[in-house]
Formats: structure tokens, sequence, C-alpha cells
């Protein structure tokens, strides 16, 4: 990513994430979103960035969903859907046949529109999984 692609992967989720929610603390420079295997992924619409996300490979072809957010404005706009297919597209490029992710209470309706399950709904993120489809090699 450019470094402008940068400020805006962490404008949207700052303001989306954070500021949205009433919280406070974001750190731009958490290590996580440069760790090896964690994809960070801008969904650009007409070159001007609408969401973000991150995907962290785990093992057993296994990867965890984290920190989706699409701009306020842009919500409701079907952004959120494109930006999950291309997340589970690049997800199968790298051989990962299980999602999961921690969902905010109020993005648990998103996911489940999206063929997610929720596998444990206590806490204050519900976990939600998806398989992924894989394709037959001919």
């Amino acid at each position: 990513m450019t470094e402008q692609q940068w400020n805006a992967y962490h404008d949207i989720r700052r303001a989306v994430l954070f500021e949205a929610r009433g919280l406070i603390g974001y750190d731009a420079n958490h290590p996580d979103d440069r760790r090896d295997g964690h994809f960070p992924l801008l969904l650009l619409l007409e070159n001007t960035p609408v969401g973000a996300a991150r995907l962290d490979l785990m093992s057993d072809q296994t990867a965890c969903v984290r920190t989706v957010a699409i701009k306020a404005e842009c919500q409701g706009k079907g952004h959120g859907r494109m930006l999950m297919a291309g997340l589970e597209k690049f997800a199968s490029q790298h051989e990962v046949k299980r999602l999961l992710v921690n969902a905010a209470r109020d993005a648990v309706r998103f996911y489940e529109a999206l063929g997610w399950t929720v596998i444990e709904a206590g806490g204050e993120n519900p976990v939600l999984t998806k398989e992924l489809r894989t394709r037959p090699q001919w």
C-alpha cells in the first residue's frame, strides 16, 4: 500500500470502528497491521477508498477477518458485500477454507446475510464462521 492508501485505511477504521462508537485509543501503528500473514485490504471505488478490512492467516487453512469498516456515507449501498466478496476471493487464493470473525453485535445480521454462522453468541463480540467453497482442480 502507498502511504496515502495506508492513511485512508486507518482513517476509515478509526472513524467507523472507534469514533462512531464513542471509543478512543485507535492505534494506526499497531504491529498487527504489518505482521507476516496479515493482509490489510482497502476497497476502492473509482480510486476512492470506501472500505477497509484485514485478513489474518491462521493455521489449518483458517483465517480471521478483522476490523471490517465501510465509510458511513457509503454504508447500505452494497459496498460491504463487495468488500467481503473480494476478501473471500483473496482468502481462497491463499488456500483458506474457513473464516472466523469476532463481530460487533450490530454487524451480526450483515454477516448472517452473507452466509456466516454464529458459533459463539455470548460475550461482547459474537464469533461467526464461514466455510469457503473450494473449486475442484481440473
